[in-house]
């Protein structure tokens, strides 16, 4: 038999070659990315199958080249990982993403410092409409020294951007906490120089309810460079009695401008209503702002703002603007190591002076891939708010200072009918010149979240 890339002399030269000048390309593409990975010295005397693989693919032989690498059992580790990435890459030729998929997520688990690994793992979940999970897979990729590389997951962010309109996410969860309602531990407070005993009902009281996130966004574009969004969000936290339940809605409508590869703006409306316990709680229209840029391939940069005009059902006194800025930044140390920081400042003006308040909080924290898939994330914040004037009811000026950690864990390899499941731990830590408003809580968010 012929090999394909066999040199061949003769009359009928010229029509051989024009005949197999697609498999001689395909056979480039092939081994262009069957070849990540140099064989190990180790790998040596058992590297004829896979590179039997190559020559198969070569030739156009596909199910052959599979069939190959299936039989063949690598004894090192460069050699499965080898394995993996050469059956990914021919059930990709062959369009059987699905199939391809567990075999990428193997080896970004394996390998999470390969950016190519994370850019064809990407390409394949995007394929079988797992968008969120490829925009992750994408954004990690950017971290890596290769120009092709980062100009291939660029591509594919940019691809994501446009290939629908329509958008949406679900998440449920169960929330084990100390301390929902966010209620004070102390059992007396002092009120005009005379000792008052707190209510047991008002006190701290351990809670467990259950969260529903769920929205949907529709995004036409008007132009290359103009979008519009149109949204619709919920958020609800229902509990078993120990904590007020809150259920929050938001509507938005948006213009997205596109100034560059690397820079959007927007702008848009907003309206939310929000009930705690089946009651009305507050409600009012809102602006807000947004601007996102990467000033390096490895760079994010981030400003945002919001701000609502809100009143309150049942209490007057609370009326009034709330204002919320976040300047937040990220970068990507590796594929594996992502750091980030923010500062935010709010700004209530109240009906009451007593009630009004400025905030300023600061946030460090990271994001690393283990390998093996699991994914763990750190969050520390501190904030402190001063109130306007003293309360009347308490006799003092109201200040607090806030300390908060959030650790997140995921894993690349472990979903629930294209749900992942979801792990967060987070910690609060208010202390308040009015030790009614001094609390902490530990609480725990354990669910399955999907991005549709």
């Amino acid at each position: 038999m012929t090999m394909a890339f066999q040199k061949v002399t003769g009359c009928d030269g010229g029509q051989r070659r024009t005949r197999r000048w697609p498999f001689a390309c395909l056979a480039a593409v092939i081994w262009a990315l069957c070849a990540t990975l140099p064989p190990a010295p180790a790998l040596a005397q058992n590297a004829a199958p896979y590179a039997r693989a190559l020559d198969l693919a070569a030739e156009g032989r596909l199910q052959h080249a599979l069939d190959a690498l299936r039989a063949w059992q690598p004894d090192t580790p460069a050699g499965q990982e080898q394995k993996l990435w050469g059956e990914a890459v021919i059930l990709r030729q062959m369009g059987r993403e699905a199939e391809a998929l567990p075999r990428l997520e193997a080896l970004v688990a394996r390998r999470p410092d390969v950016p190519r690994f994370r850019i064809a793992l990407g390409e394949t979940l995007a394929a079988l409409g797992q968008e969120d999970r490829a925009r992750l897979h994408f954004e990690e990729a950017l971290a890596t020294d290769s120009e092709a590389d980062r100009a291939r997951a660029a591509k594919g962010l940019g691809a994501l951007e446009v290939t629908k309109d329509w958008s949406g996410h679900f998440a449920l969860s169960v929330i084990p906490a100390t301390n929902a309602a966010q209620r004070t531990s102390a059992r007396t407070i002092m009120l005009q120089g005379r000792p008052f005993t707190i209510n047991p009902s008002a006190r701290r009281a351990s809670a467990f309810g259950g969260r529903v996130q769920a929205g949907a966004t529709y995004a036409p574009r008007l132009s290359e460079a103009v979008r519009l969004r149109f949204g619709l969000s919920g958020d609800a936290k229902i509990y078993d009695g120990n904590a007020e339940d809150d259920i929050t809605l938001r509507g938005e409508a948006a213009v997205v401008l596109t100034l560059s590869p690397d820079t959007q703006v927007e702008g848009g409306l907003t309206y939310s209503r929000r009930w705690i316990d089946g009651a009305g709680y507050s409600a009012g229209p809102g602006l807000t702002i947004g601007f996102v840029t990467y000033p390096t391939p490895r760079s994010r940069l981030q400003f945002a703002a919001v701000m609502d005009d809100l009143d309150h059902d049942s209490a007057p006194a609370l009326d009034g603007v709330r204002g919320l800025a976040v300047l937040a930044y990220g970068y990507a140390v590796s594929p594996q190591l992502h750091l980030r920081g923010s500062l935010r400042a709010e700004r209530t003006n109240a009906r009451s002076a007593s009630n009004s308040f400025t905030a300023w909080e600061v946030g460090v924290g990271g994001t690393y891939a283990f390998r093996g898939g699991l994914r763990m994330g750190l969050d520390l914040g501190w904030r402190a708010a001063e109130f306007d004037s003293m309360s009347l009811f308490y006799g003092t000026l109201r200040e607090d200072e806030q300390l908060g950690a959030t650790l997140r864990l995921s894993h690349a390899q472990v979903q629930m009918m294209g749900f992942a499941p979801v792990f967060e731990l987070e910690y609060t830590k208010r202390t308040s010149t009015i030790p009614v408003y001094s609390f902490d809580d530990l609480s725990a968010q354990i669910g399955l979240t999907r991005r549709f």
